[in-house]
């Protein structure tokens, strides 16, 4: 009960942010460091727990190991007819306006595959919310003609 309760709460401080063997997230802090920790040590026989710690994903990890090292996908695909279930992450770099797209499939809880795509944005800007501003009431209608 104690892991479950932990490895809830790496979850939720995770969630405030061609495949080589292993790979490992281009963000800073997506899965804190403590948390990664915390799992390890509350999962001492985890298979890939040296992974876990260097916040990388190898495959055969199950679906709790990655979560403890990348934390919450950014889209979770399930399909009714298919036993797989995809997780996807998105990594944005405004300097050079790409985005690095993590596609992980899963069968039997453990990690299969992935694919990294790289999309690159020219004459277009990556927005995220906190970067739109409100936009300023305006009218088109005449003062004297608006309804009170």
């Amino acid at each position: 009960m104690k892991s479950i309760t932990i490895l809830c709460v790496c979850v939720a401080l995770a969630a405030s942010f061609g495949c080589s063997c292993v790979s490992t997230v281009e963000r800073v802090n997506r899965t804190p460091a403590a948390c990664r920790e915390d799992f390890v040590k509350l999962n001492p026989d985890c298979a890939h727990g040296a992974s876990v710690l260097n916040g990388e994903i190898v495959r055969g990890m199950s679906s709790r190991e990655v979560l403890a090292s990348w934390g919450l996908p950014n889209v979770y695909v399930v399909a009714r007819t298919s036993p797989e279930e995809q997780w996807i992450y998105y990594i944005k770099d405004r300097e050079s306006l790409t985005m690095l797209i993590y596609t992980l499939t899963f069968a039997d809880d453990t990690l299969q595959v992935w694919d990294v795509d790289q999309k690159r944005f020219v004459g277009q800007s990556v927005v995220s919310a906190s970067d739109l501003k409100p936009a300023a009431r305006t009218s088109t209608v005449p003062d004297a003609r608006r309804r009170r």
